[in-house]
């Protein structure tokens, strides 16, 4: 079933967009606000399909957009949130203002991707050698996590219940051993007042 074709792809411009497009498209995005992206090209008069028109406002047009010259500390946040969240481009965009996560993940595969990969290379094989021959590397199996370890550490996924590996020593039994003693407090006490009444009769 599916959702129906956005157009019909015939006699629409491809390939790069102009300057003139690109205007056409600012100001009528600046007029009637971003959205409904199916009926903006007839709209506006472009012959572009809806999703070009949607991908080239997010990825270029936008006022609030930085473009290139991505700086040391974004590069280290990147690779620290790529760490935690892998392929998830678009949240990792989301903590980088102004970025997008196409220019991300395009940075990513032509820069840091092979950085990070030639850093970890170079973190288990020391010093590179000349040697034509191609090393086997052993794989380790991880070692499981300490059993008093506080810290769970997960890759990242999408988590719908929370579990507690190392309880609290007994608190339960403690306040079932103190509500037992409160019981029994409040037994005597109804007793005592049981024999009080009984004696004033």
């Amino acid at each position: 079933m599916g959702r129906s074709p956005c157009c019909s792809k015939e006699g629409l411009n491809r390939g790069a967009w102009t300057a003139h497009e690109d205007k056409v498209l600012r100001d009528y995005i600046k007029l009637h606000g971003e959205g409904r992206w199916r009926n903006l090209p007839k709209r506006a008069g472009l012959k572009r399909c809806g999703k070009s028109c949607r991908l080239r406002w997010l990825n270029y047009l936008r006022p609030d957009i930085k473009r290139g010259n991505i700086s040391s500390d974004e590069e280290d946040l990147i690779i620290r949130l790529h760490n935690l969240l892998g392929n998830r481009w678009s949240l990792i965009a989301g903590r980088l203002p102004g970025r997008t996560d196409n220019e991300i993940k395009n940075y990513w595969n032509t820069n840091l991707g092979k950085k990070v990969k030639d850093g970890n290379r170079n973190a288990t094989d020391g010093n590179k050698t000349q040697n034509p021959m191609p090393q086997l590397v052993s794989v380790t199996t991880p070692t499981p996590p300490k059993l008093d370890s506080h810290v769970v550490r997960t890759k990242a996924s999408k988590c719908s219940k929370v579990l507690f590996i190392n309880p609290l020593p007994n608190p339960p039994m403690q306040l079932q051993n103190n509500s037992n003693a409160e019981a029994e407090e409040e037994e005597e006490e109804e007793e005592e007042e049981e024999e009080e009444e009984a004696a004033a009769k």
